[in-house]
């Protein structure tokens, strides 16, 4: 009798208690994304870009960072990258003068961008690391990442949700993959106009993006590959394809990004106007 009635307050109690409170579903993930969203507060990431023809690379980019992220989106950028032309070949000419070339590092602000590295060394007084630019139209394109796809944006995010055909979910999150047009991209990130001379046309318009998107158990982006095919100007049926892996970790870590000293750096104005951009995967 003792028995039969413990378990009947055991279940009395179940009865009362709510349901599904430890199993709740994770917000969406743009919810999760714009729950990201706030002053000092960002994550890493990690970018490997190459561009194939022939089956052979011709372009790798390698970058990795931070982001720092304001109320609206992303605020600020401080990454260090290295692009190599074909494979191997920056390697062999460090070992051929006997020292390593370095990497260019760009930290970036709305409307102000810093960059030292190889290539900018030329254009800089004595005493000056740093060549400061000031302008949005300066930042549109120093400020892009090799990734295509900008997962920062929610309606970016969105589209990539919506144009998933395999979704696979697991104990470690969520698995989608999927194609998005150039033309859709465009018009749906910010980014990507601010990259580009004008909206992809004809052919160039339907190319289509393919991505795999790894989602963590709350929703946040995890990994992202894209691939995408570009006919070879005036070589319509040969093609290079554009394979970008990027990796994003520690969500909600703090992140405050500053500029570099005053007294480090020279006005990109004053030294000259026809300085090297760090180097980006063609698109379009």
């Amino acid at each position: 009798m003792r028995r039969w009635a413990t378990v009947v307050a055991a279940a009395l109690v179940a009865s009362v208690l709510p349901v599904g409170v430890a199993q709740a579903a994770p917000p969406s993930p743009v919810t999760k994304l714009r729950q990201q969203f706030g002053e000092h507060v960002g994550l890493r990431i990690s970018d490997l870009g190459r561009v194939y023809k022939d089956g052979k690379p011709v372009v790798t980019i390698w970058r990795r960072g931070k982001v720092e992220f304001g109320a609206a989106g992303v605020y600020a950028t401080d990454t260090v990258g290295r692009t190599e032309l074909g494979r191997g070949a920056v390697k062999e000419l460090e070992n051929q003068l006997g020292q390593r070339l370095g990497s260019t590092r760009v930290i970036c602000f709305p409307n102000e961008a810093y960059l030292s590295g190889p290539g900018y060394e030329t254009w800089l007084p004595e005493g000056k690391t740093w060549l400061g630019l000031i302008g949005p139209a300066n930042i549109k394109q120093t400020a892009a990442l090799p990734q295509i796809v900008n997962i920062f944006e929610p309606a970016t995010l969105g589209t990539l949700l919506s144009h998933a055909v395999v979704r696979k979910r697991g104990s470690y999150g969520t698995y989608l993959q999927g194609a998005v047009t150039l033309r859709t991209l465009y018009r749906v990130s910010p980014s990507l106009r601010d990259r580009l001379a004008g909206p992809p046309k004809g052919r160039s318009g339907r190319i289509p993006v393919g991505f795999r998107l790894w989602l963590d158990r709350s929703n946040l982006a995890r990994r992202l590959s894209t691939t995408w095919k570009q006919p070879l100007p005036g070589t319509p049926r040969r093609y290079t394809t554009t394979v970008v892996h990027t990796r994003y970790t520690g969500w909600g870590s703090p992140v405050t990004l500053t500029p570099p000293p005053p007294e480090d750096t020279a006005d990109a104005g004053r030294v000259g106007a026809d300085f090297p951009r760090p180097t980006a995967l063609p698109i379009g």
